[in-house]
């Protein structure tokens, strides 16, 4: 091809891809629509025109209801010969497409290099297990804000990568003297559990809070953007009866922990969390049993201005085959008693994993199931990447369906388990 042809088919310089981008917004929308929903969501990003004649595509009929379908992330099928590196891309799936796009490149990369600790509002928090500096990241624009470092607060010394045979692992020096090693991949899951954002953060005004572990204690961190870039400790949850959390979650300006027989909430209305009161044994004791099965994880979930409290148990002789069960309750914060669940309503689905747990109605979703839960693979021990740990449960008949073709597939690394992303606007 020549020089003048290639330059004709936008090959070789930058004026005739700016001629192609300044086209009339009017043209815009008819090829908008004919790309597949993801394109359409990274072609907001290429110009103002681009981003115009998107927006008006995905607030149409026709793709609103995809927008803000749930979509899940899944990590790549394989690993390389090393037993570690990741092998071609991760996927993202849109639910109410039933559609399976691969990640751009560099999305993917960036996911697999840095290993996310959270998902929220639309978003993924990463953070680098070389300096545990967390930051936000939106897989459809490539947007990220950065957050502080945790390094310093944890008390670590340094962090010294393995070479060779061990390179796969990592030292990390805690307090003067003492060395620990671990896998890198686990270095993230070491100290933060869970990471969600308290509103979605183009707007400015939102907070990332973090459920830690360190100084032998279970810790809730706060950070609230637009202050003075520190991470807020919340003192109070390193008592003897508060040394483990279960779970965290917001509704409105309130924030509540979950631990085993208590809960505590939280004002985050002000510059600083204010603590409000801790409700202590709001459940019966048979609450938490159940025949041949052990209590796997607790979850909260703000489900219509009410804030539920879900039980996922597994069979304790669990050889793979998903055999689940869901005890859900509602909090009563008047009599400060859990009440029983029957039913979500046949209008109403649950999301929950390693990721903000979240509820949403199946109203304008043809594909999403009502009264179910969906769930996902969300614990990071090696010795549970069973991979067949997600599903969707229902109340109706009690019994686990698989969410897709991929519910057989085996979660590889550790930090790169699938995962829902909620998004709450692109």
């Amino acid at each position: 091809m020549t020089k003048r042809s290639r330059e004709e088919c936008g090959d070789s310089t930058g004026q005739n891809i700016q001629r192609r981008i300044e086209l009339p917004e009017d043209l815009f929308c008819p090829i908008m629509e004919r790309l597949p929903l993801i394109d359409v969501i990274r072609a907001k990003v290429v110009s103002h025109a681009c981003n115009s004649s998107a927006a008006s595509v995905l607030s149409s009929d026709s793709h609103t209801r995809f927008m803000k379908s749930p979509w899940l992330i899944l990590p790549p099928k394989q690993l390389g010969e090393d037993g570690y590196t990741s092998m071609g891309r991760g996927r993202i799936m849109n639910l109410e497409e039933n559609r399976v796009y691969d990640l751009k490149k560099t999305t993917s990369d960036l996911v697999s290099e840095f290993g996310c600790i959270g998902s929220s509002h639309g978003w993924l928090i990463l953070s680098d297990h070389k300096s545990l500096t967390p930051f936000l990241f939106n897989p459809f624009t490539e947007a990220r804000i950065q957050l502080p470092s945790l390094k310093p607060l944890f008390g670590i010394g340094g962090i010294e990568e393995g070479e060779g045979d061990d390179a796969r692992t990592c030292k990390i020096l805690c307090g003067d003297d003492e060395w620990v090693t671990v896998w890198k991949q686990e270095v993230r899951q070491s100290f933060v559990s869970k990471a969600f954002l308290t509103a979605e953060p183009t707007g400015g005004d939102f907070a990332v809070v973090l459920l830690c572990y360190y100084n032998n204690t279970e810790e809730v961190l706060y950070y609230k953007n637009g202050g003075d870039r520190s991470w807020i400790q919340f003192c109070g949850l390193g008592v003897p009866n508060f040394i483990e959390c279960c779970d965290i979650m917001c509704c409105g300006n309130n924030l509540y922990v979950l631990g085993p027989g208590w809960i505590s909430t939280w004002d985050l209305g002000g510059d600083r969390p204010e603590k409000r009161r801790t409700i202590e044994d709001f459940l019966p004791e048979e609450s938490f049993e159940r025949p041949n099965f052990f209590r796997y994880r607790d979850y909260l979930v703000e489900s219509n201005g009410e804030i539920l409290l879900v039980f996922r148990f597994v069979p304790e002789n669990n050889s793979g085959i998903t055999a689940e069960i869901f005890d859900v309750f509602k909090l009563d914060l008047e009599e400060n008693k859990g009440v029983r669940v029957e039913t979500l309503g046949d209008d109403r689905s649950l999301f929950l994993g390693q990721n903000q747990s979240v509820s949403i109605s199946t109203k304008d979703f043809s594909r999403c199931k009502g009264d179910s839960i969906y769930f996902t693979h969300d614990t990071l021990g090696f010795h549970l990447y069973r991979g067949t740990d997600m599903g969707i449960y229902s109340f109706k008949d009690r019994k686990v369906s698989p969410i897709t073709q991929f519910s057989s597939e085996r979660c590889l690394k550790p930090d790169q388990v699938p995962r829902w992303l909620i998004p709450s606007s692109c």
